[in-house]
C-alpha cells in the first residue's frame, strides 16, 4: 500500500509493513456495501486494485506515469476476465462480470477529485492509523458521521467539526504521499525495477507475484542487491535548487479531498483550512532531492 516506503527507515512509513492493497480493497468493498447494499458495486470495489503490481505506484513511475498514476490499472479487466476462479464465483452468486470490471462506473466507490468516495475514505482513514495521526477509535467516530448525498454519487458528512477534522487528517496524509522522501524513494525504486527488468534480473510477470519474491530476485544479483540494500537504509533527504549528481527532480500526483457537509464543501466554509490545502496544491516540486 505504501509503494515500497515501508522498506526504508523513514517515519512514518517504516512501521507500515503488512499494509496491503488486499486490506485496502476489503475495506473499500465493506464501505461500498454499507452505503449501497449492492453486490455488483461491492464486488467492483473489492476488485478495483486486482491489477496492482509489487510496489504499487512505483511501477507507474517506472512507466513515467507520475501525475495520473493509473498505468497499472490497465490489466484489471483482463485479469477479471481470465480468472476461471472468479468467473466460477460470479456464476454461483449470479454476478454479471461486465458489471464489476470498472469501479469508476460507481460514484460511491470512486468519483472525481476532490469529492469523497469509498476508495479515498478508506485509504485516508487507514493511513491516519498507520501514520499514527489518529487512533482506530477516532477514525471510527469520523466514520459514524459519513452518509450518502441525495443524488447517491458522493459520500458527505453530517457534522462540520468532523468534516474539518477529516480534512485536516487528509492533508497530513497527502503531505506524506508527496513528501520529498516519498517521491525520491519511489523514483529510486522505479529505476531499480526498470534496470532489473531490462537486464533480465526480473520479468514483467514477476511484478504480479509478491514483493518477497521480487526482493529475493533483486538480492540474488550483486548490482541490484547493493542498490536495494542502500534503499532500505534511507532515512534522510537532501534538497538542492540546482542539478547535482544522484539528485532527482520528481513530480507526483497530488491527492486531496474537499468533502461536503450537507450541501457545502468544507474548504468553502473554512478559509484557514482552505489556505493550507492551497499551499499544498501549489507545490510545483521544482527542487532536486536525494535520500541518504
Amino acid at each position: 500500500m505504501n509503494c515500497g516506503m515501508e522498506y526504508t527507515q523513514f517515519e512514518p512509513f517504516k512501521d507500515c509493513r503488512g499494509v496491503s492493497r488486499y486490506n485496502h480493497s476489503i475495506g473499500v468493498a465493506l464501505i461500498v456495501y454499507h452505503f449501497t447494499h449492492d453486490k455488483h458495486q461491492t464486488i467492483a470495489a473489492l476488485l478495483h486494485d486486482i491489477a496492482t503490481p509489487v510496489f504499487a505506484h512505483v511501477i507507474d513511475f517506472m512507466y513515467h506515469d507520475y501525475i495520473h498514476q493509473e498505468t497499472t490499472e490497465n490489466l484489471t479487466e483482463e485479469m477479471i476476465q481470465k480468472s476461471l476462479e472468479l468467473q466460477s464465483i460470479f456464476e454461483y452468486y449470479h454476478i454479471d462480470s461486465d458489471k464489476v470490471m470498472n469501479y469508476h462506473d460507481y460514484p460511491i466507490a470512486d468519483n472525481d477529485t476532490p469529492q469523497l468516495s469509498a476508495d479515498r475514505l478508506e485509504y485516508t482513514l487507514s493511513n491516519a492509523v498507520y501514520y499514527k495521526i489518529m487512533t482506530k477509535e477516532e477514525i471510527g467516530n469520523i466514520y459514524k458521521h459519513v452518509q450518502v448525498n441525495d443524488s447517491k454519487d458522493e459520500l458527505i458528512f453530517d457534522d462540520f467539526k468532523i468534516a474539518r477534522l477529516f480534512t485536516q487528517v487528509m492533508l497530513k496524509c497527502s503531505l506524506c504521499y508527496t513528501s520529498d522522501e516519498n517521491r525520491y524513494c519511489m523514483e529510486y525504486l522505479a529505476r531499480l525495477m526498470r534496470y532489473a527488468i531490462e537486464n533480465g534480473i526480473c520479468t514483467y510477470q514477476d511484478l504480479y507475484t509478491t514483493e518477497t519474491q521480487v526482493i529475493q530476485k533483486l538480492m540474488n544479483h550483486p548490482t541490484t542487491k547493493k542498490t536495494f540494500e542502500d534503499f532500505t537504509q534511507f532515512n534522510q533527504v537532501l534538497v538542492s535548487l540546482s542539478p547535482q549528481k544522484g539528485y532527482f527532480k520528481v513530480q507526483a500526483k497530488k491527492r486531496y479531498i474537499n468533502p461536503k457537509v450537507y450541501h457545502q464543501r468544507i474548504l468553502d466554509i473554512d478559509s484557514k483550512l482552505n489556505a493550507l490545502v492551497q499551499e499544498y496544491l501549489s507545490d510545483n516540486f521544482e527542487r532536486y532531492i536525494k535520500a541518504i
